[in-house]
């Protein structure tokens, strides 16, 4: 939508939908924000990068260990849940499922041929 749409739509002059937008943007076009909305998750993507390749044993050792592996692992759930991936897996579930699939009866595998049988219908 152009200036003059929006203030169309809301019932403003295009002068104030601009001098709003010029202020929103801080002197980024729409175009640079659309294309940075597009390509987020490889913006966070490249941010973890720097931020790993960045460390020395000096600033390991100056630094806080916590807040590096925190930042990682805010730029690694943000870019999974850009992209629509999973930011968490819950361990105790894994572990119960593995837990069941231990226990359960040797009698209640599934053969091998029934899943390739039902697989090729």
């Amino acid at each position: 939508m152009t200036p003059s749409d929006i203030a169309r739509t809301v019932g403003c002059t295009r002068q104030n939908v601009s001098c709003v937008l010029d202020t929103f943007l801080a002197g980024t076009s729409p175009e640079t924000l659309r294309d940075f909305q597009d390509n987020k998750a490889d913006v966070y993507d490249a941010l973890q990068h720097r931020l790993l390749s960045s460390l020395t044993q000096e600033k390991i050792d100056k630094s806080k260990p916590m807040e590096i592996i925190t930042g990682a692992a805010i730029l690694e759930d943000k870019a999974r849940l850009v992209r629509g991936q999973a930011t968490g897996i819950n361990v105790s579930v894994l572990l119960d499922v593995v837990e069941a699939l231990k226990n359960r009866p040797t009698s209640a595998a599934i053969p091998v041929e029934t899943l390739t049988t039902h697989s090729e219908k």
